[in-house]
């Protein structure tokens, strides 16, 4: 895919993914998880917020349709994009009620409803480079750990176009 990381950073054919810092961070994590979001609009308006002073969320990375990447949150920083939530491993019985502790996320351009192939190819190659880099444990979306409060990625997310077999 070209994607790998270096010192917490994404790296494509080797040189770092577009850099835009969010101020919005927490401490240093060692992360487990991947969560998947969308951004809420086909704009660049969630970049803009992700990265604003005071609005209190960030992620790692934002992923655009044109397949386009920035990295706003270093990989081994606490960013702030699952809020209230939880996760239960189904296989070790590993939990936790602070995702963001324990996770990347990562908030793709859109609304849920459509999820062109030069987003899910990079969303793709960046999941295959995260998991060795970090040993990471499963990659789900954000209603996965924030039942009823969050319906993103939502049910239109091709889970399977990234994950061959992959079983709802």
């Amino acid at each position: 895919s070209g994607f790998s990381v270096v010192d917490h950073m994404l790296h494509l054919n080797g040189n770092p993914v577009s850099w835009k810092k969010s101020p919005n961070i927490g401490g240093i994590i060692q992360p487990k998880l991947i969560v998947i979001h969308y951004t809420g609009g086909n704009g660049t308006a969630g970049l803009q917020w992700l990265t604003t002073k005071g609005s209190r969320v960030s992620a790692h990375l934002w992923v655009g349709k044109s397949g386009a990447v920035w990295q706003l949150v270093k990989f081994n920083i606490r960013a702030w994009h699952a809020g209230k939530s939880y996760y239960q491993d189904p296989e070790t019985g590993w939990e936790t009620s602070d995702v963001n502790s324990h996770s990347i996320g990562i908030e793709c351009q859109g609304i849920g409803d459509e999820w062109p192939d030069a987003q899910i190819e990079a969303l793709k190659g960046i999941i295959y480079a995260l998991y060795p880099a970090y040993g990471i444990i499963d990659c789900v979306g954000h209603e996965d750990v924030a039942p009823g409060r969050k319906i993103d990625p939502g049910p239109e997310f091709p889970w399977e176009k990234i994950f061959p077999g992959w079983q709802g």
